[in-house]
């Protein structure tokens, strides 16, 4: 049985940084993994407490079922004002309800950060390691930060062996 993980990018650029380091991540071969990259943060809608009943729009209830069906989620984010973009809360928002019973319960999580700065998103990555394991999901890997990286990635999307390794190495933990 093939084991799916999750991959979402926190960015909504076309050109994003974050996106080309999730491409990279599905572009693994790991024995018995399947990588799937979700654009959750562009097609799920603003989280309303008022939609949220036992009939949530269509979109939440698909990424639900995924998160719940997959055998790992995978988190890559960029750093916007200090923290985590609008679109990744919103993500995590609908993932973490309802309480007590929520898709993200029992879930192994990575999370990576990147920044063409010198932070490497640093700050919304402890953001998301801190609350992961209070929505009763377990973090794993290390804390993992790509700072300048737009000078690691080339033209046609090639990504530097010194980002690739580490993203390479959390995916094979992942995948475990």
């Amino acid at each position: 049985m093939t084991k799916h993980i999750l991959v979402i990018s926190g960015s909504l650029r076309k050109a994003s940084f974050t996106t080309a380091l999730c491409r990279a991540v599905c572009g693994l071969q790991i024995e018995g993994t399947k990588f799937v990259l979700r654009d959750y943060v562009r097609t799920v809608p603003m989280y309303d407490g008022d939609l949220d009943t036992d009939s949530p729009p269509i979109e939440v209830a698909d990424m639900r079922r995924e998160i719940v069906e997959s055998h790992a989620v995978l988190i890559g984010t960029p750093v916007y004002n200090y923290n985590i973009p609008g679109g990744i809360k919103n993500v995590v928002d609908w993932a973490s309800r309802p309480y007590a019973k929520h898709s993200l319960i029992g879930r192994r999580v990575g999370v990576f950060g990147c920044s063409p700065g010198d932070s490497g998103g640093k700050q919304a990555v402890e953001y998301l390691r801190q609350i992961t394991p209070l929505l009763g999901a377990t973090l794993v890997g290390p804390e993992l930060l790509f700072s300048k990286i737009n000078t690691l990635i080339a033209a046609d999307g090639t990504v530097d062996a010194s980002v690739l390794g580490p993203l390479s190495a959390l995916a094979h933990e992942l995948a475990e």
